[in-house]
């Protein structure tokens, strides 16, 4: 984020961060969310949920008042329409749940931390995901890379064993048929081809027991012994 951030000050941008999946993550000590505007989703998989819906944080004070305004049919008071706007609002129900989640997190985010450390500290023959020092990850997701073809092999093998598992995002978005067909997108980028035929979530969620994380690696191990 620092990089991005002189960036965006050298050339006068504002910064959107996508911090859907990572919330209570850090960057140098710094919460995502908190160096430009940031986004979370609050869809029922992600670290705290209420349900549906997500939240926005800033300390800009114009811009506070323009996401009420949007989320609200673009009124200010009620019936008089300044702007165009939508129907984005959460309901209280939902944002009560959000709020009890929100007393939860860090719990929940430790017990991610938890599991990500087991996993990566007993799995063999597998890329286990990599913190720079001063960062800190939340485990919204823990994924994998599996070498040498074989990620299809070991989600079958998985499955057979009562682990669940999920290849996230198996096609690339330059290569989704929007982009190629109506964009025109005709590029090979060969890295990021390569991560989705390689990459596989494992569990991670603050509920599992000992016994779970033991019989995942041992899943895993088998597998690529």
């Amino acid at each position: 984020m620092n990089p991005i951030m002189e960036i965006a000050s050298k050339h006068h941008l504002l910064v959107i961060e996508d911090a859907c999946q990572s919330h209570g993550a850090t960057y140098k000590g710094r919460a995502v969310g908190s160096f430009g505007a940031g986004t979370f989703s609050l869809y029922p998989t992600k670290n705290m949920t209420s349900g549906e819906g997500g939240m926005i944080t800033t300390n800009d004070e114009a811009i506070a008042e323009h996401c009420r305004v949007i989320r609200q049919h673009g009124m200010r008071r009620r019936y008089y329409h300044d702007e165009l706007g939508f129907n984005f609002r959460m309901t209280d129900l939902q944002a009560a749940v959000g709020l009890e989640q929100l007393k939860k997190l860090g719990k929940f985010n430790q017990a991610r931390a938890q599991n990500a450390r087991f996993l990566s500290s007993h799995l063999k023959g597998v890329g286990v995901p990599f913190v720079p020092d001063g960062h800190e990850h939340v485990y919204h997701q823990y994924t994998i890379r599996v070498p040498g073809g074989r990620r299809d092999a070991l989600v079958e093998h998985l499955n057979k064993q009562g682990v669940g598992c999920m290849v996230y995002y198996p096609v690339p978005i330059h290569k989704q048929t929007f982009y190629v067909n109506e964009l025109g997108y005709n590029m090979s980028l060969t890295e990021t081809e390569c991560a989705a035929q390689e990459v596989l979530s494992l569990p991670v969620h603050p509920g599992l027991s000992n016994e779970d994380l033991e019989t995942i690696v041992a899943a895993v191990n088998n597998f690529m012994a």
